[in-house]
């Protein structure tokens, strides 16, 4: 998107906070470098809520573009320039979701887990191709509060305190969604692998 320059990379020479002020001067190479650095944590968390590829793109330039045009909303000195970003994409989402009417679900396409390994036999490949299988399912069904609360913690692994600035609610409700969440995920995921075996049986 903004690399199409190739010049010094600037990746692990400058902090978030230096890159941004560069970019906001007009470096392009700054800007592809905050792109390479945080532009996967965007783009997997909008494609896990939105479930479309082509949105998850959308809302990941409109993150991008929002860092340059909104100046003065982004402080180091209030969090990191990850979780501002991930909040403007989280916005960016349910705008999307309200506007569209969306489902919420997986693209089998973008979300492939690693399925195979060397040694295993069939059985064993479609054993866990089923348990990835449940677990999609399971987090199709969550409601988006607490499918964003799992992505966050667990999936991209930020801290309570992180995923807190990214949704903009108090550590305590991290952890009280994201218990529920688990609960409510591991009742889905018994439901799902009973149905499984009864088919398969």
């Amino acid at each position: 998107m903004f690399d199409r320059q190739p010049r010094r990379r600037l990746d692990g020479e400058l902090s978030d906070e230096q890159l941004h002020r560069e970019a906001l001067a007009g470096s392009g190479e700054a800007m592809a470098a905050l792109y390479r650095r945080h532009g996967g944590l965007v783009y997997r968390f909008s494609l896990r809520m939105s479930g479309i590829p082509a949105a998850a793109e959308e809302i990941t330039q409109e993150v991008f573009l929002a860092l340059l045009t909104q100046v003065d909303r982004f402080d180091a000195g209030r969090g990191m320039l990850s979780t501002w970003l991930c909040g403007i994409a989280r916005r960016q989402v349910w705008k999307y979701l309200a506007r569209n009417n969306a489902a919420l679900v997986d693209s089998d396409e973008e979300c492939t887990l690693e399925l195979q390994s060397p040694d295993d036999g069939p059985a064993e490949v479609m054993l866990r191709g089923e348990a990835v299988a449940a677990v999609r399912a399971g987090m199709d069904q969550l409601p988006p509060a607490l499918r964003e609360v799992v992505i966050l913690c667990a999936l991209e692994e930020m801290s309570y305190e992180q995923a807190a600035q990214v949704l903009a609610v108090p550590v305590g409700t991290v952890r009280s969604r994201l218990h529920r969440a688990k609960a409510r995920l591991a009742g889905l995921l018994r439901t799902e692998m009973a149905s499984m075996e009864r088919k398969r049986g």
